[in-house]
């Protein structure tokens, strides 16, 4: 099978050549067909097999370069975080430098390349209470690291999501339907949310921003931790709150507390748990109104991407309210474990 899939053809017309990565990358020679294992819209991701092992290649969407001029330098930080992570004994899967540098332009396509990780995605009932302590762990770790770059971290402006209500109060599609029932709901939640988002510290700390089951890659029962991309320096209250949620099924009691109970052994972070709750749901939110533009092709005509942001509005809502409505109970939970 040598040589075969030098080519595969991914957004159209771009073509990538699997066979001059390796060459210039000295990976090896391929041994085995070039495999997609996901893709969409944010990235491509494909499994090699060469003479030098295996590796998983991740092709950047060039729109999202074009979007977003600090994108590349913005990936180029956050591997290196994951690999400040596994430097520090958290099992993560940072992406392979070459050159002194991750991202690599290869016939104008941008790549990263990682070690293959031979482990699978767990669903939700399948992460026990074992498991979940041991994220809880790697998670108080991580935070608990120095930050040695000086960069600020990031804080967001108020979004004003009576821009999309008007441009959909009067449409009946699926998708916008529920936006226009939930809207007064909406703007109550975010008005708490933003408001004690303001209130919280100045508090520093590595954080992963989407640890949630499907970027945790379990081999036997050791996890690794994956797609860093969105890694950066920021509170660790949120990164906490988020993470606790999305690894206990929605903060299922048992597993709430002993991710809690976990991570509190090993960090505690110094903002008013209140606050922090309150606090945390606001990447939801922002993802909720990324959604909205795309949907609306504030962010773009490509269709796939439009499509993208339709099917992800009800999920963002359906997650801010739940959460919102769970935090007295979440906050029972974290006071009966600090």
């Amino acid at each position: 099978t040598a040589g075969k899939s030098k080519e595969l053809e991914i957004n159209g017309p771009i073509r990538i050549n699997f066979e001059k990565i390796c060459n210039n990358l000295s990976l090896g020679n391929i041994i085995e067909n070039a495999e997609k294992i996901n893709g969409g819209i944010t990235n491509q991701m494909y499994k090699i097999q060469t003479t030098k092992g295996k590796f998983a290649v991740k092709i950047i969407n060039k729109h999202r370069i074009q979007k977003n001029k600090n994108i590349l330098k913005n990936i180029e930080f956050s591997e290196q975080i994951a690999t400040i992570a596994n430097l520090n004994n958290i099992n993560s899967i940072p992406a392979i430098r070459f050159n002194d540098k991750y991202v690599q332009n290869i016939d104008d396509e941008y790549i990263l390349v990682y070690k293959w990780c031979d482990g699978k995605i767990l669903l939700t009932k399948e992460i026990d209470i074992e498991k979940v302590k041991i994220i809880a762990n790697m998670l108080a770790r991580l935070h608990k690291i120095v930050p040695k770059s000086n960069i600020k971290s990031e804080k967001y402006t108020k979004i004003d999501y009576n821009i999309y209500y008007q441009k959909l109060k009067n449409t009946n599609d699926y998708w916008s339907r529920n936006f226009i029932e939930k809207f007064n709901i909406l703007n109550e939640i975010y008005d708490k949310v933003y408001y004690n988002y303001n209130k919280l510290s100045d508090e520093r700390s590595y954080i992963h921003k989407d640890l949630n089951r499907k970027n945790i890659m379990w081999s036997s029962s050791t996890p690794y931790i994956i797609d860093w991309e969105t890694a950066t320096i920021g509170n660790p209250s949120i990164d906490f709150f988020n993470s606790a949620w999305f690894l206990t099924a929605d903060a299922d009691e048992e597993k709430y507390k002993a991710f809690a109970n976990s991570y509190f052994k090993t960090n505690k972070f110094k903002d008013n748990i209140n606050i922090s709750a309150y606090s945390a749901i606001i990447e939801e939110c922002n993802w909720l109104e990324f959604s909205l533009k795309r949907a609306l092709a504030i962010e773009s005509n490509d269709i796939n991407e439009i499509d993208l942001g339709k099917n992800s509005i009800n999920d963002s809502l359906t997650e801010i309210i739940n959460y919102y409505n769970k935090i007295p109970m979440m906050l029972k939970y974290c006071e009966d474990c600090m």
